[in-house]
C-alpha cells in the first residue's frame, strides 16, 4: 500500500496505484532542485518513537525518509511554499500507527518544535464490504458507525477492517483549523477508504454536551492537510453526538466533534 499512499501524497487522490516501491520513487528524467530540509520527530501518544515510518513533504518530488530508531526523520530537497507533512502510520515496525497529515508553509530550513504525535490502532473490527446487510460498529469508547450495505470501497491493498484509536483533543494533530474547537477526535484507517452514502455516525456520551445540542462533524482533508466540515448533526437524548438524518462520515479518515456556536 506504500506505493499508492506515497503517490497519493504528491499528486492527490486522483492517482492510481502504478507507483513504484520506495526504493525506486520518485521516477523522474530532470533532477531535484537544491532546497532545503524539513526534520522533526514522530511518537506515539505515550511519548514512544514510531519506528520505520515513511514520511513526505508534499513538494513537486515527493521524495519520503524513514524514521530512525528515536523517531527522527529529515525529508531534504523541499521548495518553498505551502506544504504538507504526511506520515504512514502503516509502515512503522512497532505498530500500527494513524496516518498523519497536516498543512505548514515552507519558507526555509525547518525542524517542528514539538513532535508529530501517532495514535497507535489496537482496536480492530472487521468490515466487510460485500455485506448484504447494514454493519453497525460500536467500538470500545462509544463511537458508532452504521456502515450501509455495498456503501465500503477500500483503498488498494487495505485489509477488510476498520481499525480505531480515540486521540485526546489536547494531542491533535496540526490540522485543526482556526476557530474550530474540539470536543471529541478519531483516527480511522484504512484510509483513502469511502462510504458511499456517508456512515451516520455517533460520538460516545461523554463530551458533557447537553442533549439537543447543535454539532458539527469533521473529516481529515487529506489535499489540505486540515479538517473540513462534513456533516451536522444534534446531541441525542442519552448525550450521544449524532449525525443527522441522511448525514454521515464519507470515508476512513480522521474525523472529529465540535458544539457549534449559539
Amino acid at each position: 500500500m506504500l506505493g499508492v499512499l506515497l503517490m497519493v501524497a504528491c499528486t492527490g487522490p486522483e492517482a492510481d496505484d502504478s507507483a513504484g516501491s520506495a526504493d525506486t520513487w520518485p521516477q523522474t528524467d530532470t533532477a531535484p532542485p537544491e532546497g532545503f530540509e524539513v526534520s522533526g520527530t514522530v511518537l506515539g501518544l505515550l511519548g514512544e518513537p514510531v519506528v520505520d515510518v515513511f514520511v513526505t513533504v508534499s513538494t513537486e518530488f515527493c521524495i519520503p525518509d524513514q524514521t530512525d530508531a528515536e523517531g527522527r526523520f529529515t525529508v531534504g530537497q523541499v521548495a518553498e511554499g505551502p506544504k504538507r507533512l504526511i506520515t504512514y502510520g502503516d509502515t512503522a515496525t512497532n505498530g500500527l500507527f494513524a496516518s498523519v497529515v497536516f498543512a505548514f508553509d515552507a519558507e526555509g530550513p525547518l525542524v517542528f518544535d514539538g513532535p508529530v504525535l501517532a495514535p497507535e490502532l489496537t482496536e480492530i473490527w472487521p468490515l466487510d464490504p460485500t455485506a448484504a446487510e447494514a454493519q453497525t460498529i460500536e467500538t470500545a469508547d462509544g463511537l458508532t458507525l452504521t456502515v450501509a450495505a455495498g456503501a465500503v470501497t477500500l483503498a488498494p491493498f487495505a485489509p477488510d477492517e476498520l481499525q480505531v484509536a480515540r486521540v485526546p483533543v489536547a494531542q491533535a494533530p496540526a490540522f485543526v483549523p482556526d476557530g474550530v474547537a474540539l470536543v471529541d477526535l478519531f483516527a480511522l484507517h484504512p484510509i483513502q477508504s469511502t462510504l458511499d452514502p456517508p456512515a451516520r455516525t455517533s460520538f460516545p456520551a461523554d463530551t458533557g454536551l447537553a442533549p439537543g445540542a447543535a454539532v458539527t462533524f469533521h473529516s481529515l482533508d487529506y489535499d489540505t492537510g486540515l479538517l473540513v466540515p462534513v456533516a451536522t448533526g444534534t446531541v441525542d437524548a442519552d448525550g450521544h453526538p449524532t449525525t443527522d438524518t441522511d448525514q454521515g462520515i464519507p470515508e476512513l479518515t480522521w474525523i472529529g466533534l465540535s458544539a457549534e456556536s449559539p
